[in-house]
């Protein structure tokens, strides 16, 4: 293992770092005894600080040139990929995940930084209209301060969506990591606020208190928030007080469908890559699979080759292909919904190998688990597991699937398998959620340019990535100039 000496990490207000007499120890989720970090712990009075520098820089931030700021950004970018390797490293031992995992979400986040750099310009341009008469001009404001909420699962990409596009509209910005995983971003953080003036990037740590407060304070003018569905309720409740703009980003329970054409030696192998990245702790990752009767048998000998395959060990052990869950209660969660289902009649597959036996009760491990002859309203299937159980469901017709696939309260992701794509395009539209792909479950890089992100129904408000994630961060001011003042007398 890569043993360093613990990461001891201040809070970032104003361009300073802020410490305090109250601090949180971060442990390894693969193993518990080891101590990665701790980072000083926020109070309100911290929030109004934070807030107010982000305020104050706001007033001649917004009057930077948009090149200069996309120039920053750029900067700011290669300066996250010189740290690279470092960042993805402390990412495992405090986060959970793979190494490979982690090398991609710093890389996600680079890349967010520059993927709203390269549309701002073009983006920001005012529209303008003329008659005779009148000339109306229609321009793209910035919000002011932001505050960023972001979770553990996928700290760096996440974080860096909402830094991107507040930073390249004109907004300052506030984040809060993640109490499950503050310390690889806020590294993160601090390297890319040294390329801004001060207070226009600033880093709160702290309890739900000092959440609350930061979406509450009056002078942010809006949230962007992700995580799970309770707490989005929450800061959606919090921003009404002053009528925020909201970007929710929220769970899932998304589902795929197997079609009758699909061979499962096909699409199996694929499938998987939907439900296990992370251990299953992604918000669209597929949560529940629908198989027609007549594939299931060959659709879970396929799963359990493949899953049966997993080595399950630390994120940095090499021999690994399958890490921890992150935190005590997800952990919890996942377990209880095996047991429970188990006790409900299901047939509970716990695949896979643990690398360490020996230290597999000093980490958050589950073998990554299928469960078969489950009701389709049964808990696992109707919840949002976050974590490595997956149901499959058997169904009889296509309606059938389609019309479980939408009896659901979230919409984020979705995904259609079938030799015939045309009719997995056809059915697509079918389905209610923000995002559905067709044989795969994951972005191309055709997606990455022009697919906005986002859920409908409970999984969430807005859209994230593109120009329609830019438009979230900024006001439209329409301005209408009369040409000639009528010299008419009353």
């Amino acid at each position: 293992m890569n043993e360093t000496s613990p990461i001891q990490l201040a809070m970032l207000i104003n361009g300073c770092d802020v410490w305090s007499e109250n601090t949180l120890q971060v442990r390894d989720p693969g193993r518990l005894t080891d101590v990665v970090g701790e980072v000083a712990l926020g109070s309100v009075e911290h929030v109004d600080e934070a807030v107010g520098a982000a305020h104050a820089a706001f007033q001649s931030w917004r009057r930077t040139p948009v090149g200069q700021r996309v120039r920053l950004l750029q900067q700011a970018a290669d300066a996250m990929d010189a740290m690279a390797s470092d960042l993805a490293v402390t990412l495992v031992r405090e986060q959970g995940m793979l190494l490979k995992e982690t090398q991609r979400d710093v890389r996600n986040g680079a890349r967010s930084l520059r993927e709203m750099a390269g549309l701002a310009e073009s983006f920001l341009q005012a529209e303008q209209y003329e008659d005779g008469d009148a000339l109306v001009r229609i321009e793209k404001a910035p919000r002011g301060v932001v505050a960023a909420l972001v979770p553990w699962n996928a700290p760096m990409g996440l974080t860096m969506g909402k830094v991107g596009p507040a930073l390249a509209t004109g907004n300052t910005i506030v984040v809060k990591p993640s109490d499950f995983a503050p310390l690889g971003v806020s590294l993160a953080l601090k390297a890319v606020a040294s390329f801004f003036p001060p207070g226009v990037v600033n880093v709160l740590h702290g309890d739900a208190a000092v959440g609350a407060a930061l979406v509450r304070h009056p002078l942010v003018r809006k949230v962007s928030f992700t995580g799970g569905t309770r707490t989005g309720r929450a800061v959606m409740a919090a921003a009404a007080e002053t009528i925020k703009n909201i970007g929710l980003e929220l769970g899932g329970n998304d589902p795929a469908i197997i079609l009758d054409d699909a061979d499962p030696a096909v699409v199996v192998p694929e499938l998987v890559k939907g439900i296990f990245p992370r251990s299953g702790q992604v918000c669209y990752a597929i949560k529940r699979v629908y198989v027609p009767k007549k594939l299931a048998p060959a659709v879970l000998d396929a799963f359990v080759d493949i899953v049966g395959r997993y080595k399950v060990g630390h994120g940095l052990d090499p021999r690994a292909t399958f890490a921890p869950m992150n935190n005590r209660n997800q952990f919890g969660i996942v377990r209880g919904l095996i047991e429970r289902s188990r006790q409900a009649g299901a047939i509970v597959h716990e695949l896979g190998t643990p690398l360490e036996p020996d230290n597999w009760d000093n980490g958050y491990y589950v073998l990554p688990t299928v469960v078969t002859g489950l009701d389709p309203h049964a808990e696992l299937v109707v919840s949002e597991q976050f974590g490595p159980v997956i149901p499959l469901v058997t169904y009889d017709t296509t309606e059938q699937a389609l019309q479980m696939a939408n009896d659901t309260e979230f919409g984020l992701a979705s995904s259609i398998w079938t030799a015939d794509p045309q009719r997995g395009l056809a059915l697509s539209s079918e389905i209610e959620a923000g995002v559905t792909f067709v044989n795969s479950h994951g972005r191309t890089a055709l997606g990455d340019r022009h697919m906005p992100f986002g859920g409908v129904k409970q999984s969430g408000i807005g859209r994230v990535r593109t120009t329609v994630g830019l438009a979230e961060y900024i006001e439209h001011h329409a301005i209408s100039m009369r040409k000639q003042i009528s010299g008419d007398r009353a």
